[in-house]
C-alpha cells in the first residue's frame, strides 16, 4: 500500500500539468508557478511545448517523452527525482494520460515511491460533454476508436447497448467513416460534434448522426464526438443477469453486492432489485 499526502511531502515530485487545448488565456497562475519552479520539463512534443513556454516567458530544460520512447523517458524522469530534482510532464494539449502519453511515466514514478501532483487545467473531454446538451448524470469516455474499419465496427458493437452518454476523440480524416459506422451500428442517435475548442472558431454541431454526416466535408481539425446512450427499452432476462453476477463473483472473487453494482451499470437495470433477487434465489436453493 502507498499513501500520498500531496502537499505535505518533502520529496522531489512529478507534476503532471494540463495545458491549454487552444486558448492560451486558460493557463492558470498555478501552472505558471509550477513550470517556473521545476528543474526540468518532459513533454510529448518539444516544438509544441517550446512555443507554450516561450509565450509564458519560461526557460527550462525541455526533453521529449512521446509515445514511442515513453518507457525510456520514464526511467530518465526517475533519475532526475532520485537526484532531488522536481519534474513537470506535459502533453501537447489537455491532460497527459488521457488519450495521450503519460500512463507509463506515472506508473514508473509511483513504483519508485515519488509523489505525483496533477496541476489542473483545460480538458476537451469535460468541455465537450458539458456543452453537448446530452445526459451528463453518467457518461463513459472511450477515447479514439480504432482506425481500422473492421476493428472500429467491433468496438461499436460492444458499445451498442451501453445506456449512458459516450465520448469519443476523433481525427478529421476518419470522421466520415466513424460517423457512418455509428449510424449503421448504434442507429440514428443524437450527437454533438465539438471542434476548435476554446479557439476563435469553436463550434458545436448538435443533431442526429444522419444530419451531421453531410457536413463532414466542411469540418476540419481535431474533434470530440459526444453520443447519446442507448435509450431503447429492452426486456431484461433476470436469469441471465443472475448468471452474469455469479460469473463475476467466481471470476473476480468479489461480493454479490459489488457484482450486482457492476452488472446493473452495464445493463441499465436496478442494482437493488438485482441484488435482492439474487439473495432470494440463494435462500431458495439453500
Amino acid at each position: 500500500m502507498q499513501r500520498q499526502i500531496s502537499f505535505n511531502e518533502n520529496k522531489p515530485t512529478l507534476y503532471v500539468v494540463a495545458t491549454p487545448i487552444g486558448n492560451l488565456n486558460e493557463v492558470s497562475k498555478r501552472t505558471i508557478e509550477v513550470l517556473n519552479d521545476v528543474d526540468c520539463i518532459y513533454c510529448e512534443d518539444t516544438r509544441v511545448s517550446a512555443n507554450l513556454l516561450q509565450c509564458l516567458g519560461i526557460h527550462k530544460p525541455l526533453f521529449s517523452a512521446y509515445e514511442n520512447i515513453e518507457k525510456q523517458s520514464a526511467l530518465k524522469i526517475v533519475e532526475h527525482l532520485e537526484k532531488g530534482e522536481s519534474v513537470a510532464f506535459m502533453s501537447d494539449a489537455g491532460y497527459p494520460n488521457i488519450s495521450d502519453p503519460g500512463n507509463i511515466i506515472i506508473k514508473e514514478v509511483i513504483n519508485n515511491n515519488f509523489p505525483i501532483v496533477v496541476v489542473n487545467g483545460p480538458s476537451a473531454l469535460i468541455h465537450s460533454v458539458v456543452a453537448s446538451g446530452l445526459d451528463t448524470n453518467h457518461f463513459y469516455f472511450y477515447g479514439f476508436l480504432n482506425a481500422k474499419e473492421s476493428t472500429r465496427r467491433k468496438e461499436l458493437i460492444k458499445l451498442k447497448d451501453f445506456p449512458d452518454t459516450i465520448i469519443f476523440y476523433q481525427s478529421p480524416h476518419k470522421l466520415e467513416g466513424s460517423l457512418q459506422d455509428m449510424l449503421d451500428i448504434l442507429g440514428d442517435r443524437n450527437i454533438c460534434l465539438c471542434r476548435e475548442l476554446t479557439k476563435k472558431f469553436e463550434e458545436f454541431i448538435r443533431g442526429k448522426i444522419s444530419e451531421v454526416i453531410p457536413l463532414v466535408d466542411t469540418i476540419k481539425g481535431e474533434m470530440v464526438i459526444v453520443v447519446e446512450g442507448n435509450k431503447e427499452e429492452k426486456e431484461i432476462d433476470i436469469d441471465d443477469m443472475l448468471d452474469k453476477m455469479q460469473e463475476l463473483i467466481s471470476k473476480k472473487n468479489i461480493k454479490a453486492s459489488m457484482a450486482a453494482k457492476e452488472i446493473s451499470s452495464q445493463y441499465g437495470i436496478s442494482k437493488n432489485e438485482l441484488y435482492q433477487t439474487y439473495l432470494e434465489r440463494k435462500e431458495e436453493n439453500e
